[in-house]
């Protein structure tokens, strides 16, 4: 009779513990499940004024930019191997060394080093047209 009056006291304690339970659980799981019961999502709130990546940064570059990319390199005096559209440890290496050589911020991404070595890629050929222009325009005044 003993073992019964103490098994009786255990199911008691466990009831009320799982009562218990379920009365804090209650509003969380309301919370979480919608009038169907389904599982309600709900998205975190934007921060309207938070600096978001672009998202033309995170890219991968396309053969053809990878192509330039290299031309542009060669002509800033970066070996990146052969003009051939493939990101390869050469042209990785080239990257480096420009990243270095221009201080660039060595966390730049690839479509970053692109943007800032096109744009200089193409002063220089206007800095070299206009020495030709200028050289040209030299020999013209000589000649007369």
């Amino acid at each position: 009779m003993r073992y019964h009056i103490q098994g009786i006291f255990i199911l008691l304690i466990v009831a009320i513990a799982v009562l218990f339970t379920a009365r804090i659980a209650a509003p969380v799981l309301s919370d979480a499940f919608g009038d169907e019961g389904a599982i309600v999502a709900q998205s975190a709130e934007v921060d309207e004024d938070a600096d978001l990546p672009v998202a033309d940064e995170d890219l991968p570059l396309t053969g053809e930019e990878v192509g330039q990319l290299q031309t542009d390199l060669t002509s800033l005096g970066f070996d990146p191997g052969p003009v051939d559209g493939i990101m390869g440890e050469a042209t990785q290496g080239a990257i480096d060394a420009a990243i270095v050589q221009y201080q660039l911020d060595v966390a730049a991404s690839n479509r970053e080093v692109y943007d800032y070595l096109r744009s200089l890629a193409d002063a220089l050929a206007a800095a070299n047209a206009a020495d030709s222009a200028a050289n040209d325009a030299g020999e013209a005044g000589s000649d007369g």
